[in-house]
C-alpha cells in the first residue's frame, strides 16, 4: 500500500492503498508502498458463478535462506486467510499479530491480530474499533499543544485519525515509543474538506480489510522532510481544541514511522518468506516475517541479489517489451498490477480491470535497480474469472493480474512473494549487501 511519495506528489498519493481492502470488486485494485511509487487498493473475491477448469502457472524459488522458525525472537507468523470478522472474503492479504502498549509499559498492552503486512508503506495504522486502550496512547502535539491528525489518501478513499504514541512489539522485537495512526479515532476532530474530498472514508474493519496495517517499507517515515518543511493539505493537520483541523508542518520525529528502525536489534530491514502455492490457488497458507538482514543465521541474504531503489523507492522493470520505471515490491498489493496491451482484459461484470487471457500466459521480466543490479524472472497470468470461480474457497493465488492506473508502474504484489524470500532494506541502514534502501530476492 503506497502512501506518501518523496517528494509529495498528489498523483501518487491518490493511488495509495492496496494493502487495506479499500475497494470493492467493481474495479481491480492493488496496494503500494509509502515513500514513493504507486499503489492501489485491495480486491475482495467475487462469489463463484460458474465452475471452470483451473489454469496453471509456476512461481520460481529464489533458493535463499531456509524458512525461519517462529520460535526465534525476530520472527512472526504471516497468515493469508479470509481476514477478521467483518472483513471476510479477502484474497492474498498477509496478516500478522502486533502488540501495542502505553509507551514504556509492559502491562497496559493489547495484542491485535489480522494486521495487514505491507512492505510498501511506513508505520502502524490501527482501526480505532479494534482497540481497547486507545486513550492510554498519548496524542502527538504541535508546539502550541494542539493534537496532530493525519489524512492518508488512497485510490478509493482515505483514512483519517489521530497521531498517537505507542510501544510496538512484533514477535520478540519491540520499538519503545513510535508515532502511530489511529484510524477513525472518535477523540479527534471531524474530517477536513481537503482530506474528505479523496473519496469514501475507510475507517472500519470491514472497509479497511483488517484491524490495521503494519508498514515496513524501505523508508523510515511516511512523509519525511517534505511534511517537516511545509504544511501540505491531505497529509498532516493540527487540530486546536480538536476542532477545525488545518494542514500543518510536522517534525520528522512525530510522523507515523516504520517501527523496525526503532528496534534495539535486527533493525536494518525485514525478510518476508512465503511458500510456493499451487497454480489453482491455496487456502490459508502461512509464511514468516523475519526482522533484520544478515543479523542472524535466519535472515542471511544467501544468494539473493540487492536491487537498490531510487529516491521514490522504485525499481525499473521490463516485461514483454514494455518498461515500467516506477516498479515497487509491495506485499500490501493483493495481485500483480501493470498495464500490458497484449493481455486480454476481463469483460464479465464484476471482473473489469482484471486480466482474462484465453489460457495462462507466461511472461518474462527483467528488474533493474538503481545500483545497476539486474535479474530475470518468469511469471504466469491466468484467466481471473476461471481461477477465482474454480476455487472460491482459496485465499491465495499466485497468477492473477490486474491493470494499474499508471502506465509506467509495475506493482509486484503478494503473488510475487510466493516461493521467494524477499528482503526490504531500510534507507541508510547498514547490511551485508550495502546500505539501504533496496529490495533483495
Amino acid at each position: 500500500m503506497k502512501t506518501f511519495a518523496r517528494p509529495i506528489d498528489l498523483g501518487r498519493l491518490s493511488r495509495a492503498a492496496a494493502a487495506i481492502g479499500l475497494c470493492a470488486l467493481v474495479a481491480a485494485c492493488g496496494g503500494g508502498g509509502g515513500g514513493g511509487g504507486a499503489s492501489l487498493p485491495i480486491v475482495t473475491t467475487p462469489a463463484a458463478t460458474t465452475t471452470t477448469t483451473t489454469t496453471t502457472t509456476t512461481t520460481p524459488s529464489s533458493g535463499a535462506t531456509p524458512a525461519a522458525s517462529t520460535a526465534d525472537s525476530n520472527v512472526v507468523a504471516i497468515s493469508v486467510d479470509t481476514g477478521p470478522a467483518g472483513a471476510t472474503g479477502q484474497v492474498n492479504i498477509p496478516y500478522v499479530k502486533v502488540t501495542i502498549c502505553t509507551p514504556n509499559s509492559t502491562s497496559a498492552c493489547q495484542t491485535i491480530d489480522h494486521v495487514i503486512l505491507d512492505t510498501g508503506s511506513e508505520g502502524l495504522r490501527l482501526v480505532s474499533s479494534a482497540l481497547t486502550n486507545r486513550a492510554a496512547l498519548p496524542q502527538q502535539m504541535d508546539s502550541s499543544g494542539n493534537p496532530y491528525a493525519e489524512c492518508a489518501q488512497f485510490a478509493s478513499g482515505f483514512t483519517w485519525g489521530s497521531v498517537r504514541t505507542a510501544s510496538i512489539s512484533v514477535g520478540g522485537e519491540t520499538a519503545a515509543s513510535v508515532p502511530v495512526q489511529i484510524i477513525g479515532d472518535p477523540d479527534i476532530a471531524a474530517v477536513p474538506a481537503s482530506c474528505g474530498s479523496a473519496g469514501a472514508a475507510q475507517d472500519t474493519v470491514a472497509s479497511f480489510g483488517g484491524n490495521g496495517l503494519l508498514g515496513v517499507s524501505v523508508f523510515r517515515q511516511d512523509c519525511g522532510s517534505a511534511c517537516a518543511a511545509a504544511a501540505i493539505a491531505g497529509t498532516y493537520y493540527s487540530c486546536p481544541g480538536n476542532t477545525n483541523c488545518t494542514p500543518a508542518k510536522i517534525p520528522v520525529t512525530q510522523q507515523v514511522s516504520n517501527p523496525v528502525p526503532f528496534f534495539a536489534a535486527d533493525n536494518n530491514g525485514v525478510l518476508v518468506q512465503m511458500p510456493a502455492i499451487a497454480a489453482g490457488g491455496a487456502t490459508n497458507p502461512t509464511g514468516t516475517l523475519v526482522f533484520g538482514i544478515g543479523t542472524r543465521s535466519n535472515n542471511a541474504l544467501g544468494n539473493a541479489k540487492a536491487y537498490a531503489t531510487n529516491g521514490q523507492g522504485s525499481l525499473s522493470t521490463t516485461v514483454d517489451g514494455s518498461t515500467y520505471g516506477d516498479s515497487f515490491i509491495d506485499s500490501g498489493s493483493n495481485f500483480l498490477y501493470f498495464d500490458l496491451a497484449t493481455l486480454a482484459a476481463c469483460s464479465q461484470n464484476g471482473f473489469q480491470g482484471f486480466y482474462c487471457p484465453a489460457s495462462t500466459t507466461t511472461l518474462n521480466g527483467t528488474v533493474t535497480g538503481s545500483n545497476g543490479s539486474t535479474g530475470s524472472f518468469t511469471f504466469g497470468i491466468a484467466n481471473a474469472v476461471n481461477a477465482l470461480n474454480a476455487n472460491p474457497s482459496a485465499t491465495a493465488f499466485s497468477n492473477i493480474g490486474a491493470q494499474i492506473d499508471s502506465a509506467g508502474s509495475f506493482d509486484y504484489g503478494l503473488p510475487f512473494f510466493y516461493g521467494r524470500n524477499v528482503f526490504t532494506a531500510i534507507e541508510d541502514a547498514s547490511t551485508p549487501a550495502g546500505n539501504g534502501p533496496y529490495f533483495g530476492f
